[in-house]
């Protein structure tokens, strides 16, 4: 197994900086995403994060000097999570105390200065002036500040657990933590026997002997079922204390695709919480161990939850939290029943399904995500035998990589010499990785759903999944190797819409809505081809292994296009990302007369082709 200090070497020469200079970005654009990708996928501590970089050092009297390279605001959760880089390609050295409180303190002092209404100034298409406003519109929801500090250097041994003191302002206190993704977590992260932390919630700690329990004797091995009765306060505590790492992870993608408070169940909180037990549905969990006792009566009680799951019911305990914070709401006597399956082994398809046939209302919400369907593997054995046509000046074919499973990628690369790793790489860049995600975006963009890629990640890998299923069931022989190889050419085409973005004189001015700009451009240039009865060859584009030079003045065009429609003043929808969410701002993008120009015309192909 390679050391620390090669992998570090590695991670920043091979896939920070040369991802860096194949996609034609900053060090530290590619290191910030990388973290966001670790601190989601890895450590479950997010659901999303977005770039919105913003730096003030002339502090005064009126605003403290402050630093974000990322942001987020939860909603569902009730958090706003920061997060400050600090990408050193230099050798290593120690992450203190005082270096995390100071760069803590930069990224409080923008939540403080958004308060005392700095960026009313501002850019208003600026992301962090988008930020600020979505800040103080949804002020009442936020609880907690999570603040990240992600580093290519290593956590010192005598930094203990920070502690930072609440943010108040006003008549309103916040609490504040903060996590450290340094060089050891992100190498532990690659490593096959990597598992995250467990979460134990013990009763005790919540004011509780326990929680009461029937438990059903069903005659198998693979699980034990109990029926509770659980305070709502115990559920908000646990849910503002961990907020989505307890979610499953449909949940919290039907969490971000439905984020508003549910009226309903809020009006019960306040109104009629004698009759909540009676209207709310409850909830369905799962849990690794549990911990139980008696009450001196004999009564059986739950004490101890390891690693607590919920699978349905995400939208009651967010409500119920989100209520106590803006409502200031007595949660006292509201009781919530939950089905809970303890798992006697791990056995992800079976907390799959139990999650698939507990959220049958909802299509987002029952998406079975599970990356062992029939269509991803077989993606994957495409993408293990099919090599890509050898490129002029190139000796090697090499293979286009879909990393089905979290870690596929990675994890072999962490028993290999130097050598041999660069030999792995030769025949697999990590320029032609691509995940399930990933995967979703260039198929739901060449959709013409940019609507559904700008939700992001999950939300809109469930809808691609959702589409993929109706057509799986109705006739799954279209999935083929020439589908295989027109999805990479789908691929090939994105990417080259991304770097095209990213060199254009508007995007250097703000570089912001760069996702948003590209799943627009992509979907605009579908569009326009089939108004004039054509489509683009992406069989082509995976002969060329690249896109023909043709596309570049109707991709640069158009990006601006799509540009100039987001950033409009009149838009119906003031913030930004919330606008490339909605259908009506691919309506408006749609409405813009573009002709495809005559040298791109005469390579697209006929409709029906």
């Amino acid at each position: 197994m390679i050391t620390l200090e090669e992998f570090r070497d590695r991670f920043i020469n091979e896939d920070i900086n040369a991802s860096a200079a194949a996609s034609e970005r900053h060090e530290v654009e590619v290191f910030i995403e990388e973290s966001i990708d670790i601190l989601t996928n890895d450590y479950s501590l997010i659901t999303e994060m977005t770039p919105c970089y913003h730096d003030f050092s002339k502090g005064n009297r009126a605003y403290k000097n402050m630093h974000i390279d990322a942001a987020f605001l939860d909603i569902p959760s009730n958090v706003l999570n920061l997060l400050y880089a600090d990408y050193n390609e230099g050798e290593i050295a120690s992450i203190t105390n005082e270096f995390i409180k100071h760069k803590s303190q930069l990224l409080i002092s923008f939540f403080e200065n958004v308060l005392k209404d700095y960026f009313d100034t501002a850019e208003k298409s600026s992301e962090a002036y988008q930020l600020a406003e979505n800040i103080k519109k949804n002020i009442e929801y936020i609880n907690k500040l999570h603040l990240f500090i992600v580093s290519t250097n290593k956590l010192s041994k005598v930094v203990k657990k920070i502690k930072l003191p609440e943010v108040s302002f006003k008549d309103r206190t916040f609490q504040v933590i903060v996590d450290i993704l340094d060089i050891e977590n992100i190498y532990r992260s690659k490593l096959a026997s990597f598992k995250k932390d467990d979460i134990v919630i013990n009763c005790s700690d919540y004011n509780l002997d326990g929680i009461p329990y029937i438990q059903a004797n069903l005659d198998t091995d693979q699980y034990e079922s109990y029926l509770a009765v659980v305070p709502g306060k115990f559920l908000s505590d646990i849910y503002k204390e961990y907020d989505s790492s307890l979610l499953e992870s449909n949940v919290r993608s039907f969490l971000k695709f439905n984020g508003a408070v549910n009226k309903g169940i809020r009006s019960t909180i306040l109104n009629e919480k004698d009759k909540f037990f009676t209207y709310n549905n409850g909830i369905s969990t799962t849990a690794e161990n549990i911990e139980r006792s008696h009450r001196n009566d004999g009564t059986p009680l739950i004490t101890s939850f390891k690693n607590l799951q919920i699978i349905n019911g995400g939208q009651t305990t967010a409500t119920l939290a989100a209520t106590s914070i803006k409502n200031k709401a007595d949660l006292s006597g509201i009781y919530v029943q939950m089905k809970l399956t303890v798992l006697k082994q791990e056995n992800p398809e079976l907390v799959r399904n139990i999650a698939t046939y507990a959220n049958s209302q909802n299509k987002v919400k029952t998406a079975d995500l599970n990356s062992s369907h029939p269509f991803y593997v077989l993606i994957e054995n495409y993408s293990r035998k099919i090599y890509a046509p050898k490129t002029a000046g190139s000796l090697i074919q090499p293979l286009w990589f879909f990393e089905r499973a979290r870690g596929q990628y990675e994890q072999p690369m962490m028993q290999m010499s130097k050598a041999e790793a660069l030999n792995y790489k030769l025949l697999r860049p990590k320029d032609k990785k691509f995940t399930l995600v990933d995967l979703a975006k260039y198929e739901n963009a060449s959709k013409m759903l940019p609507y559904y890629v700008s939700w992001g990640g999950e939300v809109n890998a469930a809808r691609f999944h959702s589409s993929m299923l109706e057509q799986w069931e109705k006739d799954n022989s279209i999935y083929n190797e020439l589908y295989y190889k027109e999805l990479i050419g789908k691929k090939i085409l994105f990417t080259h819409i991304e770097k095209t973005v990213s060199n254009q004189s508007w995007y250097q001015e703000k570089k912001a809505y760069r996702p948003q700009i590209v799943a627009y451009t992509f979907a605009k240039l579908v569009y326009s081809a089939e108004q004039v009865q054509k489509k683009i060859n992406y069989k082509e584009m995976w002969d060329l292994q690249d896109v023909p030079s043709a596309f570049n003045f109707d991709i640069e065009n158009i990006a601006k296009i799509v540009f100039d429609c987001i950033n409009d003043e009149k838009r119906e929808t003031t913030h930004i990302e919330t606008y490339c969410k909605k259908e009506t701002c691919w309506t408006v993008v749609k409405k813009v007369e573009y002709h495809v120009s005559d040298e791109l015309s005469k390579i697209l192909v006929g409709i029906n082709n």
